[in-house]
């Protein structure tokens, strides 16, 4: 049995208390300010009348807290409002605004550390973005995060001023003793993106290759070998181990796949740009002008969008002056590459007019899917591809590609 005074433990009296609780938490567990009470029936009444040691209480009543903390004190036996009120629900009052203050203070511990620790002039808009995102959060791991990422961030160059290029796999090892550490699931990595969008002025990056181009802009790739451009007939000026490889395999007529690893190690070295360059959209086409062996071409594939490191060979022979013609399917897709291709390295489109559409274009060919594109360079493909409701992949028309290579048109 409850050592509880009746009149303090009556059942009728459970709304009461769940209701009394529910202001002290919200008060900070201080008994002040008042609380209306609507006991809703006789029974209530009654109960709620010997609670404040009155004759009778109305169908609403409002209670002073304070007062009914000092009656409990005096005749409850049990101690104040607060002591009263946990033993008749059961368990300890929570000092709501208290647990609050603590929370708040805890999520911005590790944002005002990420202030401390990077002190450049995007670093508000950095810490914000962490702030609306939730990213650290009640996490127990919050400030080693900041502190892992603010490391990264310190020791990567400004945007653009990257030397050479290193991936994100030696990057995480040798600054957090983790090769994995700056994987793109980890949330090291994610907070550290964020970091590299705010310095660039750009939007956090959604996709894939947004991810790549942001770290690539300071010189970190995900890897160094996994991701290559596969060429053929490329040569590099110079006589180290890459452009030696690279002219047996151009005199053989055999395709090479370049890694960043291969470019990072011939950094500074320039490709010889004495023959038009085809760059193609897909593999196969690579490898029929390899069977043809078709002389006086290099050929580079972008195997459908290109990544970083067909990117980098491109930016190469552009720079160098090389003659780029682009060449692809004549479908939505393929246009929207060619004009990408066209935006960033400036290549030529080439037997890619609406006489070439036309010439390879077959009543039951594949149907045109996806979203429209009028390309630049031709405004009538885009509408003459619409009326005929086909695509033209690159590999149906290689016959009229090889022998136009052939003629060095």
């Amino acid at each position: 049995m409850s050592d509880l005074p009746s009149w303090v433990d009556d059942p009728a009296l459970h709304p009461v208390w769940e209701r009394l609780r529910a202001r002290l938490e919200r008060n900070g567990l201080a008994p002040r300010g008042y609380v209306v009470l609507r006991p809703g029936t006789r029974t209530q009444r009654q109960a709620l009348a010997a609670l404040l040691g009155r004759p009778t209480v109305r169908d609403r009543q409002r209670v002073d807290l304070a007062e009914l903390d000092a009656r409990l004190r005096q005749r409850s036996g049990a101690g104040g409002l607060l002591e009263v009120v946990a033993r008749v629900t059961g368990s300890p009052l929570v000092d709501r605004p208290a647990s609050r203050a603590e929370r708040d203070a805890a999520r911005e511990a590790p944002l005002a550390l990420a202030l401390e620790l990077v002190r450049q002039p995007w670093s508000a808009d950095w810490v914000a973005g962490l702030r609306r995102t939730g990213l650290l959060t009640s996490r127990p791991d919050a400030e080693q995060v900041v502190r892992d990422a603010a490391t990264v961030l310190g020791a990567l160059p400004a945007r653009g001023a990257a030397r050479h290029t290193q991936s994100r796999v030696e990057l995480g090892a040798r600054l957090m003793g983790d090769a994995h550490a700056l994987d793109r699931d980890t949330l090291v990595h994610h907070v550290v993106l964020r970091g590299l969008a705010a310095a660039a002025g750009v939007p956090v990056p959604t996709s894939a290759r947004e991810r790549e181009n942001l770290w690539a802009g300071v010189g970190v790739a995900p890897d160094l070998v996994s991701r290559t451009c596969l060429v053929l007939g490329l040569r590099f000026e110079g006589d180290g181990p890459l452009a030696r490889r690279l002219v047996e395999a151009a005199g053989a007529g055999d395709p090479v796949h370049l890694s960043a690893w291969d470019l990072r190690r011939a950094e500074g070295v320039q490709p010889l740009v004495d023959a038009p360059v085809l760059v193609c959209e897909n593999p196969r086409v690579l490898e029929a002008v390899a069977e043809r062996r078709s002389e006086g071409w290099v050929v580079v594939c972008t195997a459908g969008e290109p990544n970083l490191v067909v990117d980098e060979v491109l930016g190469l022979l552009a720079a160098a002056g090389g003659d780029l013609r682009y060449h692809g399917d004549f479908d939505w897709p393929g246009l929207a590459l060619a004009e990408r291709a066209v935006g960033r390295h400036g290549v030529r489109p080439w037997m890619m007019g609406v006489a070439d559409y036309l010439a390879g274009v077959a009543v039951g060919g594949p149907q045109l899917v996806g979203t429209p594109v009028d390309p630049s360079w031709d405004p009538e493909l885009g509408a003459t591809m619409r009326h005929h409701g086909h695509a033209v992949h690159e590999e149906t028309v290689l016959p009229r590609l090889l022998d136009a290579m052939g003629h060095g048109r």
